[in-house]
């Protein structure tokens, strides 16, 4: 399986150091850079904490209602259950490093396939697969939640996530972006 992974929409490449395999669920650690412009959507998890720490450049970091610049040597973990995103505000590339604490495969795996659905043009703008049962399997499986909607149908998404897994479509997701 390759360690490095691109998303087109989010203009960053995650490059994976330790696996939560490798590290026996202690720590997911991944280094990203991030072109000018680029960022994620807001979501949270209630599994595990993010910690990240600036490399490069100044990363912005958006923690609930607030933002925030974090200058090289400088970390942010953000705990679990609150919403954030990271972008950089900058006009040249930055760099920066992400844990997972404690490590969640499952979160390895959604990313593997969010950057390979960006890049084979099966999510919309911001990065969102095109198809409900897609984005209510991969969520599930990253413990991520997307705010607004998304947090309305979340009951739904539980049922549809459970659907599609039954009709193949995490076999077919894991098979394709996975192995």
């Amino acid at each position: 399986m390759e360690r490095t992974i691109v998303n087109p929409i989010f203009k960053d490449t995650v490059t994976f150091v330790k696996t939560a395999a490798e590290t026996n669920g202690q720590v997911t650690e991944m280094l990203l850079t991030l072109m000018p412009g680029g960022s994620n959507p807001l979501h949270c998890h209630t599994a595990y904490d993010e910690k990240f720490v600036a490399i490069k450049g100044a990363l912005g970091l958006q923690l609930a209602d607030k933002n925030c610049l974090l200058q090289p040597g400088q970390e942010c973990t953000v705990p679990a259950g609150t919403l954030h995103r990271f972008y950089n505000p900058t006009s040249a590339e930055i760099s920066f490093r992400i844990e997972f604490n404690p490590g969640h495969e499952g979160a390895e795996r959604m990313l593997r396939i969010m950057y390979g659905l960006a890049r084979d043009g099966k999510t919309n703008g911001q990065g969102i697969p095109k198809s409900l049962a897609t984005i209510a399997l991969v969520s599930e499986m990253g413990d991520s939640a997307l705010p607004g909607f998304f947090t309305w149908i979340a009951p739904i998404l539980k049922r549809m996530a459970a659907s599609a897994r039954k009709r193949g479509l995490e076999k077919q997701l894991l098979d394709a972006y996975c192995r």
